[in-house]
């Protein structure tokens, strides 16, 4: 009996070997097409975690600046970027390669870190100068810079509308900036001392979580005013929303929780316990893991949307911070 043979590449193959070669391959495309990383600073370490999110397991550590505490990740995952305050600088990591290709000088207090989609232009909250640092990646240098408020910290990027969300800690307010213009369109009065922000799929909601009076913000960005405030827990740092945008997961610090808000009512549904000194929060591309970046202990608790229980409890270094969008799709 013969074997039936197809053209593969230009060789005539078995259908038998061909199919195989094809289910490999189909397979291999699958599991590129949705592999995902998380990076997590380690401030007291002075690296970077890479964590494979299908394991759930540290496959790398990358050596950055003094005491990296920003980050960003871009849209295709193929730049990461890190602030250091302490080496004044800024870590530009490789997402094929997971390597630091270089360092940008920056000023003397950068902490917030956020990028456009593409990861052309990086955005740099600097603490004491209280300015944003506007980075041009192909040429490796600061384009311009914008003032903010006092003790800028949180960014968040809206690529569709081209604006910039700026938190403003010690002025108690948001910075909405025109990212066609570079300029400030407006400050909308948030809560106390406001640190991470969030923002919906749509662009027409901004959580400010605010660490000083216990609350999120939430921010009409059409018209630019506050529109609600919600209690949560103790200290607060940081949120992440859900895919669907019909949930906010909030890091409390000092009760060292995850607080999980329905936004149909703005209420709070669960209270997850995770490590000590939860600080940076981010949620996987299918929303069914929510990563925790625990300061006091120096690891990564991972949730369980679908039963808000940490199911795994990740080990990265000292000082684990991983303060913005830390997960690339």
């Amino acid at each position: 009996m013969r074997i039936l043979t197809l053209m593969l590449c230009n060789k005539a193959v078995p259908v038998r070997t061909a199919f195989f070669i094809f289910l490999v391959t189909l397979l291999g495309a699958c599991q590129s097409a949705t592999q995902e990383y998380a990076y997590i600073t380690n401030q007291l370490s002075n690296n970077v975690s890479v964590i494979d999110m299908q394991t759930f397991t540290v496959i790398k550590q990358i050596n950055v600046g003094d005491a990296p505490a920003g980050i960003a990740v871009s849209d295709n995952g193929k730049h990461i970027f890190v602030s250091n305050p302490e080496s004044m600088d800024i870590s530009v990591i490789d997402g094929e390669t997971l390597t630091e290709r270089y360092r940008l000088q920056v000023d003397d207090g950068p902490v917030g870190i956020a990028t456009n989609a593409d990861g052309s232009r990086i955005y740099i909250a600097d603490w004491y100068r209280h300015h944003i640092s506007v980075v041009d990646t192909a040429e490796q240098k600061i384009l311009q810079q914008i003032a903010v408020g006092k003790s800028p910290a949180g960014l968040i990027v809206d690529n569709s509308a081209q604006r910039l969300y700026v938190a403003n800690r010690d002025d108690n307010s948001v910075s909405i900036i025109d990212l066609a213009t570079d300029t400030v369109l407006s400050e909308v009065p948030v809560g106390k001392a406001p640190f991470g922000l969030a923002l919906s799929k749509d662009g027409k909601r901004l959580y400010s979580v605010n660490v000083q009076d216990n609350s999120v913000s939430v921010v009409d960005t059409e018209q630019a005013i506050l529109i609600e405030t919600i209690a949560v827990g103790e200290w607060p740092y940081c949120a992440v929303l859900s895919p669907d945008d019909k949930f906010l997961y909030v890091t409390n610090q000092d009760e060292s929780t995850v607080a999980k808000i329905a936004l149909d009512n703005n209420e709070i549904i669960a209270l997850i316990d995770v490590g000590n000194t939860p600080e940076g929060i981010d949620i996987s591309a299918d929303g069914r893991h929510v990563l925790v970046a625990n300061w006091g202990d120096g690891n990564v608790s991972v949730i369980d949307t679908n039963n808000d229980t940490v199911i795994q409890t990740i080990e990265t270094g000292q000082g684990s911070r991983a303060f913005g969008n830390f997960i690339a799709h």
